[in-house]
């Protein structure tokens, strides 16, 4: 079995994105002027996520965290790789992957993480502008508003960027790690948490139990269905399973909705069956 550390991000690597993403949204978000109006304000925000330097900006940016997602996880990989029986085989196939499915999803993921670059002020933005309404609606007066609105922008979009970073590293390293498995076969995998107060309850029930890639767990009513890392400020980490010799019987299987205790025959036909 591969060990947490072989596929846990280190924590430098959320932060550097966060910094990235914090210097670029400063550099090219357009200061409020005293005559605009908040919703013209936003509008502007919004004409400038779009033009040509800042999405190219944009996509470069995400393009270098998911490089630096996709390189971490391929060397976990290829360490694994090489404490499987079939290591020669494996260094094989990770060798032609990024012509495969695996470049694909590179490639998704940049697009995906560049539109959510784009879309954080105007997002911080238009939070700030239903906060402003209740205020309004509550009686503040315009000054009060003003003062709210200088100090709110600001935590709002901070709190955006933060989550972002943390939350796309991780579903990034999540969907190269499904990608690849999907590439070599590899129908499972091991969910671990990272074992401290702040897991959620439904996340610590799932930790150490084998969950299948085309099965992931609803953990959260609110959030459907995904698999370790998925969520938003998950730390939980997808550990490969090469083979069966991995895993410990008897071990907890995820399987349709339900955790249970199954022995290696009985994991074996549930394999047979999949």
């Amino acid at each position: 079995m591969q060990s947490k550390q072989d596929f846990t991000l280190p924590k430098r690597l959320a932060k550097a994105y966060e910094r990235a993403i914090t210097g670029h949204i400063t550099r090219v978000l357009p200061p409020k002027t005293p005559e605009q109006t908040f919703d013209q304000w936003i509008d502007a925000i919004a004409r400038k996520s779009q033009e040509y330097d800042a999405q190219e900006a944009t996509e470069h940016l995400a393009g270098s965290m998911v490089r630096w997602v996709n390189s971490l996880n391929s060397r976990s990989w290829r360490a694994a790789a090489n404490k499987a029986t079939k290591s020669r085989l494996l260094h094989g196939l990770l060798q032609q992957e990024m012509q495969g499915p695996v470049g694909a999803r590179v490639h998704t993921l940049v697009r995906e993480n560049a539109q959510y670059i784009s879309s954080l002020p105007r997002d911080a933005a238009e939070q700030l502008n239903r906060e402003i309404l209740r205020a309004s609606q509550n009686g503040a007066r315009p000054e009060t508003i003003g003062r709210m609105a200088r100090k709110r922008f600001p935590e709002l979009l901070r709190s955006r960027i933060n989550l972002i970073a943390r939350t796309e590293t991780a579903k990034a390293s999540a969907a190269l790690t499904q990608a690849r498995c999907n590439y070599l076969n590899l129908p499972c995998y091991l969910w671990s948490t990272s074992e401290d107060a702040r897991v959620r309850q439904s996340h610590r029930a799932l930790d150490n139990v084998v969950v299948f890639w085309d099965d992931p767990p609803a953990t959260d009513p609110n959030l459907g269905y995904g698999h370790a890392g998925e969520f938003p400020n998950c730390r939980c980490t997808s550990i490969v399973i090469l083979s069966l010799d991995d895993i410990k019987f008897p071990r907890r299987v995820y399987r349709r909705g339900a955790i249970t205790v199954m022995t290696k025959p009985q994991f074996k036909g549930l394999l047979n069956a999949a």
